[in-house]
């Protein structure tokens, strides 16, 4: 069953397609459907060739029955709309030609204009031609074991957006030249075979030629996916996916998965896995697989241990597998170091220390913010328009630079770029060679967030969730409205997902990264002021003024509880989630360390002033 946050998203964003629908010609969605699992190792039935009545085609007709399609059409809206169950449309290699991709709608489907609509029914396929130029070459939405079969769709929005739906095969098919290729949207059990997935184009989002979004155990193999100008592959919040002999090349870049442990890159029958044109390993044993992993890119740290070293090598691979693979280690647990920005000064301490000693910046008194680099080991400060790196684990000061920019700090994705984003404007500062870019910015930041993907940074503000995009020259094209000023916001590890804490409000509204839209809201009994996700993402810590709490994410309970006489400022989560640490002020200056989730205190380190910032380093 898809997670409950991930089906309330569905339910939204299938709301606002219905409202899109009634407006084109076309059946509205109807109820989802219960999810059927397909074995990995099970191949598409063949379709049985079947003749059927061939007859002339017109614009947005409405088809009941099969047919052979006599004509192209060139269309100003819909070419088809399919309004029943188990209809076989045959294109007879026709062309359907639309008035062009329309705007950008995303994150919804752009459903102005559509090749080939369905929604709601069984059985149907879709079959030899080609679709072009419309708003999405063919729309599935509520379907169930139905195809698309030996289709060509080209330079439309949305090449085939298959939409809560269950059971559906994709094969023989080229998906090329659209701004967004084959997407599956909380859709299960499908199979992807033998598909050419190249050369989508970029339109900030978009240029994927694969992506699934809430997806689970679809199998996807026999596929090229090629010169797609972004993500080749791109997986947020799929699960059980399996995903192997597929030939991936020229993609920039090629794969990110988010979910670790989740997928499957390989065919664990055969230890076979995909061919990735950038793979460096090599194959000393001559049985055609790499013997060294090939890593997916993303937060996930997934790999595909049985790479090929030759397009299209399972098919004149002559023997079986020799297993080189050994799974990684089980991580122990990781050393940690409480930061902290206390009184305008940087201290670090360890969770079992009485009070904090350690100085970081000792040179600098007025730090205004901190931010935690993406090795988790680097602090990045920010003083009198200096932003300083150091080192937590050597106390090392690693750079400083000049900014221009007076405000909120924080690490890029990239590893090497810190930010300040602020009422003059952001800046973006290259620590590896000084290089700094500003971008015309005016929003009233209060807390940062980059993304995993895109060159774009999550700005909490008054008025919502910004969209700062750097590489379109610091534009911001979009902000998500959230159900009031947010108090505090923090992104989940794999960066699916932002918690907004609402000011004022029992209530915290949760954010699809990809979305781009409040997808659910968690009630809590107390009005939270600062949040904190566990490393699993299965629980959220919530602070009010003089506690905090622990709720499940899944089914909303309390956990446990914890008070404290000082005001609850911040809040910070150990990476091996086995501690929380509190930041309080007022009647208390002390960092309070909790065993987490059950929140009894541990330990208690007392400070000489109030803390207004806390981070974890590990290492």
């Amino acid at each position: 069953m898809r997670p409950l946050v991930a089906r309330l998203g569905v339910l939204a964003l299938i709301a606002a397609v219905a409202c899109q629908a009634a407006q084109a010609p076309g059946p509205s969605a109807g109820p989802g459907t219960s999810a059927v699992a397909v074995s990995a190792s099970a191949s598409p039935a063949p379709s049985p060739t079947v003749s059927y009545p061939v007859r002339e085609g017109t614009c947005a007709m409405r088809v009941a029955e099969s047919f052979t399609l006599a004509n192209d059409l060139t269309c100003a809206g819909d070419g088809m709309v399919i309004v029943s169950d188990n209809v076989t449309v045959d294109l007879g290699g026709h062309t359907l030609t639309g008035p062009g991709m329309g705007p950008q709608t995303w994150p919804l489907p752009q459903l102005d204009t559509v090749g080939v609509r369905v929604g709601g029914h069984t059985g149907v396929t879709i079959r030899n031609g080609k679709t072009t130029a419309f708003s999405t070459g063919i729309y599935f939405i509520d379907m169930v074991s139905s195809s698309i079969e030996s289709v060509t769709t080209l330079r439309n929005r949305f090449g085939f957006y298959i939409h809560a739906s269950q059971k559906i095969t994709v094969k023989d098919s080229d998906v090329e030249f659209n701004i967004y290729g084959l997407h599956l949207q909380s859709s299960d059990d499908c199979v992807l075979v033998n598909n050419l997935l190249a050369r989508q184009t970029y339109n900030s989002p978009g240029g994927y030629g694969l992506y699934l979004y809430a997806s689970s155990r679809n199998r996807i193999t026999d596929n090229t996916i090629d010169s797609n100008i972004n993500w080749g592959i791109w997986f947020s919040d799929a699960k059980e996916n399996v995903i192997f002999h597929n030939n991936v090349v020229g993609n920039n870049p090629p794969v990110s998965d988010n979910t670790e442990g989740s997928n499957v890159w390989y065919d664990k029958q055969t230890k076979e896995g995909n061919w990735w044109a950038d793979y460096k390993g090599k194959d000393a044993d001559n049985d055609s697989i790499g013997d060294t992993p090939y890593p997916i890119l993303g937060p996930g740290g997934m790999v595909d241990p049985y790479p090929f070293v030759a397009k299209d090598g399972w098919k004149t691979k002559r023997r079986s597998t020799i297993d080189h693979y050994e799974p990684a280690a089980a991580r122990p647990p990781r050393g940690v170091t409480i930061v902290a920005l206390v009184g305008g000064a940087v201290q670090s301490m360890r969770p079992g220390d009485t009070r904090a000693s350690a100085m970081l910046a000792a040179d600098s008194k007025n730090v205004r913010q901190i931010a935690l680099g993406t090795d988790e080991r680097t602090v990045y400060s920010s003083v009198d328009r200096v932003v300083v790196a150091q080192d937590v684990v050597t106390g090392e000061t690693k750079t400083k630079q000049g900014v221009t920019v007076d405000g909120v700090v924080a690490a890029n994705r990239d590893g090497h770029s810190v930010m300040v984003v602020g009422k003059t404007g952001a800046e973006q500062i290259d620590l590896t060679t000084g290089q700094a870019e500003y971008f015309d910015y005016h929003g009233s930041a209060e807390s940062l967030a980059p993304s995993y993907k895109h060159n774009h940074v999550f700005v909490a503000t008054e008025n919502g969730i910004d969209l700062l995009y750097l590489n379109l020259g610091g534009r911001t094209p979009y902000t998500i409205p959230l159900d009031g000023e947010p108090a505090a916001m923090v992104m989940a590890g794999s960066g699916t997902r932002i918690y907004a804490a609402i000011a004022g409000r029992r209530l915290v509204d949760v954010v699809d990264t990809e979305q781009y839209a409040v997808v659910d809201r968690i009630a809590t009994d107390v009005f939270p002021t600062s949040l904190a996700i566990s490393p699993r993402e299965d629980t959220l810590y919530v602070g009010s003024a003089n506690g905090a709490e622990a709720v499940t994410i899944r089914d909303r309970s309390v956990v446990s509880s914890a008070a404290f006489l000082g005001s609850v400022v911040d809040l910070a989560v150990s990476p091996n989630g086995d501690q929380l640490y509190v930041a309080l002020a007022g009647l208390s200056h002390a960092i309070a360390v909790l065993d987490a989730p059950h929140l009894r205190v541990a330990h208690v380190i007392e400070l000489d002033n109030d803390p207004s910032r806390i981070l974890v380093a590990s290492y």
